[in-house]
């Protein structure tokens, strides 16, 4: 038997395809309302394993789900695009400022750039091997600053990092080099014309970079240049952070004392990785849960009464 909300939103949505627009805006916020009320129970799952999972020695882990503490290590380090920060995971999001008519302008995601590598955490005890492969980040902002008149001259960048930052002129190359790689991974795939469209799309978002956009009344050319937004985070080097993870025998191991890997589990989804102290981390994760479930619920609750008002099954 389904789950009542989840039987509920069936409902809606099929009567809704029969009434208007206005039925089918409020299917979808019921369906968002109970989307971050999943999301909600989720975190404060991720929550309750840390509250209850005690802080281990990693000399002495056992196998199965385990919190560990210590320092990001290895020689397999990245380099982040923006800061240029020793890293073993690092996301960078672009964020265009679109204005769609006179009521509706806001930043939009324009590109989205992410990359890990394996490290080594060391607790002074002992070190064990990460694989961070589908893992939960939950790591600091490095920077975000941005290009443009939308952008407003606002930067943040890292103190403890001790570099100067991206210039504008590193921002808008980056730009570009994002739009290349795009192009080009899609004119790499095997897939008849792909190559010609990844060119077509590389020339585009170039274009679009540079504030000249095509729409079906021909070439809008941008005024005063488009605005963008960058956002970079990183597990950086040599900081100290919580893993929650599952500890397996590892297959490859260098030594006696390299045994074991911290990865994803098969049947516990519980994977953060987090550069927060885990008083920190608790508040974080329960602040972060609440809100979830107490938006998911209101918007919920809210969608579903206006529907049922609307289809005449509440008054």
């Amino acid at each position: 038997m389904p789950h009542p909300s989840l039987a509920l939103f069936l409902f809606a949505a099929s009567n809704s395809q029969q009434g208007s627009g206005g039925s089918f805006i409020l299917v979808i916020f019921f369906g968002v309302g109970i989307l971050l009320f999943i999301l909600g129970f989720r975190t404060y799952r991720e929550y309750r394993i840390l509250e209850d999972t005690p802080l281990a020695p990693i000399r002495s882990i056992p196998m199965g789900l385990v919190h560990i503490h210590g320092k990001a290590m290895g020689e397999d380090r990245l380099s982040s695009p923006l800061t240029r920060t020793p890293c073993y995971y690092y996301k960078v999001q672009v964020e265009k400022w679109v204005r769609k008519d006179k009521d509706h302008e806001g930043w939009e995601n324009f590109h989205t750039e992410s990359e890990m590598r394996p490290f080594v955490l060391d607790d002074t005890t002992g070190k064990v091997q990460v694989d961070p492969a589908h893992a939960e980040f939950d790591v600091p902002k490095t920077f975000q600053g941005g290009i443009g008149p939308r952008a407003g001259g606002k930067r943040f960048l890292e103190p403890t990092l001790g570099v100067p930052g991206p210039t504008p002129q590193d921002l808008q190359g980056y730009l570009s080099q994002s739009s290349g790689k795009i192009g080009q991974a899609l004119s790499s795939l095997p897939v008849p014309g792909a190559s010609v469209l990844g060119k077509v799309l590389e020339a585009e978002q170039q274009l679009e970079a540079r504030g000249i956009t095509f729409t079906g009344g021909g070439i809008t050319l941008g005024t005063g240049g488009p605005s963008f937004r960058f956002t970079e985070h990183c597990l950086i080097a040599g900081r100290e952070g919580n893993i929650i993870g599952t500890c397996v025998e590892n297959p490859t191991p260098k030594d006696e004392h390299d045994r074991n890997l911290i990865k994803k589990g098969q049947n516990e989804p519980t994977f953060l990785i987090s550069l927060k102290g885990e008083k920190e981390l608790e508040k974080s994760l329960w602040r972060k849960a609440f809100l979830l479930i107490l938006v998911g619920a209101v918007v919920m609750v809210g969608a579903a009464a206006f529907l049922l008002a609307k289809l005449g099954l509440f008054k």
